[in-house]
Order: C-alpha cells, then sequence, then structure tokens
C-alpha cells in the first residue's frame, strides 16, 4: 500500500481522484435534484434525501482530497524552484 506521501504527491493519481470525485458530486447533485423535478413528494423522503446527500458529500469529499493532492504537489514544486533560484543566485 501506498504510503500517505506518495498519495498526495502522485499527480496523475490526484487528478483521477478529483475528476472521479466531481463525476460523483455531480450524480448527487443530479440526484438530488432530478428527484426534486420529477416528484416533490419524493424529495421529502428520508431515505432518498439522506441518500442523495451522502452521494453529494461523499463526492465532495473524494474530489478535495484529489485537489488537496494537486495543491501540494505544486506548492512543493514552486518550493524548490524557489529553494533553486536562491542557490543560484549566490
Amino acid at each position: 500500500m501506498a504510503s500517505l506521501r506518495e498519495h498526495f504527491t502522485d499527480p496523475q493519481r490526484c487528478w483521477r481522484r478529483f475528476i472521479a470525485g466531481l463525476v460523483i458530486f455531480i450524480v448527487g447533485a443530479g440526484l438530488l435534484f432530478g428527484t426534486a423535478h420529477l416528484s416533490p413528494a419524493l424529495l421529502y423522503h428520508p431515505v432518498l434525501y439522506w441518500f442523495s446527500a451522502a452521494v453529494l458529500l461523499t463526492g465532495f469529499a473524494l474530489a478535495m482530497s484529489g485537489y488537496l493532492g494537486i495543491f501540494i504537489q505544486r506548492f512543493t514544486g514552486l518550493n524548490q524552484i524557489k529553494k533553486r533560484s536562491r542557490d543560484d543566485g549566490d
């Protein structure tokens, strides 16, 4: 199993996780809004409402973990560039 550092520093893995989370988020939002337009009575059914909310939040969490990995990778890359430019100037 990959370590946490490898999990957040592999840009391809983070990008796939972000896209998968975004798709799941869109499915959850579509389920929530789609059932409201089809039949308003279905939206108020607690099981469907909580299932839609769970799908929505799961997609959000997955997408944000991918985005966090992309951000960490970019920020680390900028830090390395800054260190290299300081070393070249001295």
